[in-house]
């Protein structure tokens, strides 16, 4: 059998419990944003001020999906754009006070809502988890 016919199901269960993990997180730490504009807040906070254009690059989608975002960020005061400062004729938008603070609050929440699961667990479960950590992060960058 080759690999990945038998790394398939473990694909396949992997994608589902992170899924359902992350379902279980919005539900408990809700901020009122869809998937979208979380996404593209954490993006910011994790690259700083970005251009429209660099901002609908990273979250994978056309630079007129990223305006419409950025806008409604905006509206909630979670973002503002300023000037470029490598190029006066262009704009960058960077995360307000008020955003940093609801994406600190989300992000103390959601990490409460798994510890909580996580005390729940017999402790060799949470040891295996924990063992599993520097594989998953791995994941991400591959």
């Amino acid at each position: 059998m080759s690999p990945a016919l038998t790394e398939a199901p473990t694909a396949a269960r992997l994608r589902l419990v992170v899924t359902r993990l992350v379902k279980v997180m919005r539900r408990d730490a809700d901020a009122g944003l869809s998937p979208s504009l979380l996404s593209a807040l954490a993006t910011l906070e994790d690259h700083g001020a970005l251009r429209i254009s660099a901002l609908a690059a990273a979250e994978s989608v056309d630079p007129s999906v990223a305006t419409r975002l950025v806008a409604a960020l905006e509206e909630r005061r979670f973002v503002e754009r300023r000037d470029d400062p490598d190029d006066r004729r262009a704009c960058v938008v960077a995360l307000t006070g008020k955003g940093r603070k609801t994406l600190e609050r989300l992000w103390v929440e959601r990490a409460a809502t798994l510890a909580t699961r996580l005390e729940r667990l017999d402790p060799r479960d949470v040891r295996a988890i924990e063992a599993a950590l520097p594989a998953l992060e791995r994941l991400l960058d591959a």
